[in-house]
């Protein structure tokens, strides 16, 4: 699947989780759980999200899905050179995340840009 013809949103069977789980960019007290990790050099950032059936029913996960593509995808536009260094960014509601994803748009922006400053300054 193709988003904004760029960049690709992750399919099952499309990635391969490393066998030791990256660790989160983001501490505890934040609401989203960002982990990224590097793929093939020349492959186009890929974007991973889940949202359990815990965090809520379906429109409430399926509208967090679609805030996150869109955030990810303003975040990659603001920084353009960001892109070349990304793998897979899988983002997750944190385990100590109200039920119903109750995260905006903005909140989204906001931990996306800092998690993936973190990711850069590395």
């Amino acid at each position: 699947m193709r988003v904004a013809g760029t960049y690709r949103v992750v399919r099952r069977q499309d990635h391969a989780v490393p066998e030791v789980a990256p660790r989160p960019l983001l501490g505890k007290e934040q609401a989203l759980d960002v982990r990224v990790w590097r793929t093939a050099v020349g492959v186009e950032p890929m974007l991973l999200v889940n949202a359990s059936r815990k965090q809520g029913r379906a429109v409430q996960r399926n509208r967090f899905r679609r805030r996150v593509r869109m955030a990810f995808l303003h975040v990659l536009r603001e920084q353009p050179a960001l892109g070349g260094s990304l793998g897979v960014v899988w983002v997750r509601p944190a385990r100590s995340a109200k039920k119903g994803c109750p995260f905006s748009y903005l909140e989204i922006v906001g931990q996306l840009r800092l998690a993936l400053s973190r990711w850069e300054s590395r």
